[in-house]
């Protein structure tokens, strides 16, 4: 009998040693794939968690170093909405620990706004880097995707869809859309909030103007090497919500999210000719940008819901997150 119980002891011990309900910090391999560390934070238990809830690091950018960034993500893992639907759903969750302004892009990324290069929202500037460490970060979040999940089968016996869902509020929630956009494959369901309304639209041109990335899919296959894929794209449920009361908007001339020629799109098409330069947008402007995405989306999709909660301002809540997890629970697929 006690040599069962030792041995049952070290098994639990060295065998499945990803503890649950606990957070690592996995470090860069990029033999694998990936040059940025990533946190994995593991269910409590291992019935049913078979997805991993995925949600960009967006803990400001100021930080002059990845040691730094990453302790900020992981104190992060307290209030994101990740965090809370994964708790829910009893899934783990990971969170990529990609960069914004650290000492090190200042000096290898030498446009002269080092802003420009906005990781949390996979805008265009950042996918067109061709520097090795810094190139293609959504691929690399595939990397750290499959890299999770091998060790939670390995470690834990959890075996995890390829599929993910994708989670994001405010600037992660532009990532959640873009990531989705580009990789319908790779999702299962995704959720963003406080998405500061301007969301891509599945098609090369709207009222025939030219729909560049990360508005459109006119130049995808030139920043990509792939055609975009509507059919998986259709597939692929996903839930957007902007408060009626939220104006937090990054989209602006000269902004960190817009190119000049990006600026120019936006405002022949989502602004319905309301002032629209480069000081922060009115609440007028956030709305009209944000029904003009629906309207876009709608004339081509059915599977975007979106909502307006009213008197909702750039907050996260127990009411959106729950109807966050509901949506997530309907439509896993």
């Amino acid at each position: 009998m006690k040599k069962v119980f030792i041995t049952i002891l070290f098994l639990s011990l060295f065998c499945f040693n990803l503890a649950y309900g606990k957070t690592i910090v996995v470090k860069a391999n990029p033999e694998k794939g990936f040059h940025f560390p990533y946190l994995l934070k593991t269910s409590k238990k291992t019935v049913d968690a078979n997805y991993i809830v995925v949600e960009s690091n967006n803990t400001g950018g100021h930080n002059k170093s990845i040691k730094g960034m990453t302790s900020k993500a992981k104190k992060s893992l307290g209030w994101v909405l990740g965090s809370s639907i994964s708790k829910k759903l009893n899934y783990p969750m990971l969170m990529p620990v990609f960069p914004f302004a650290t000492k090190e892009i200042e000096k290898v990324l030498t446009n002269k706004n080092k802003y420009k290069y906005y990781f949390p929202q996979l805008d265009s500037d950042v996918l067109k880097i061709d520097i090795e460490k810094y190139k293609r970060i959504d691929l690399q979040l595939i990397a750290m995707i499959d890299d999770a999940r091998e060790r939670l089968l390995k470690e834990n016996n959890q075996n995890i869809n390829e599929k993910v869902i994708m989670v994001g509020f405010s600037s992660s929630s532009l990532f959640s859309a873009r990531f989705t956009f580009l990789h319908p494959d790779r999702v299962s369901v995704a959720i963003g909030g406080g998405i500061g309304g301007l969301l891509p639209v599945p098609t090369e041109k709207i009222n025939g103007i030219e729909a560049i990335y990360p508005i459109g899919t006119y130049d995808f296959e030139k920043i990509t090497g792939k055609k975009f894929d509507l059919e998986e794209y259709k597939k692929t449920p996903q839930f957007y919500y902007q408060g009626t009361k939220d104006k937090s908007n990054p989209f602006r001339r000269g902004a960190e999210d817009l190119t000049d020629e990006e600026y120019e799109i936006v405002k022949k098409l989502f602004v319905d000719g309301l002032p629209f330069g480069d000081k922060p947008v009115s609440l007028k402007v956030s709305t009209t940008m944000w029904k003009n995405s629906q309207k876009y989306i709608n004339q081509i999709v059915d599977n975007v819901k979106f909502e307006s909660p009213k008197n909702l301002d750039h907050e996260i809540t127990p009411k959106m997150t729950s109807k966050s997890a509901e949506f997530i629970k309907e439509n896993l697929n």
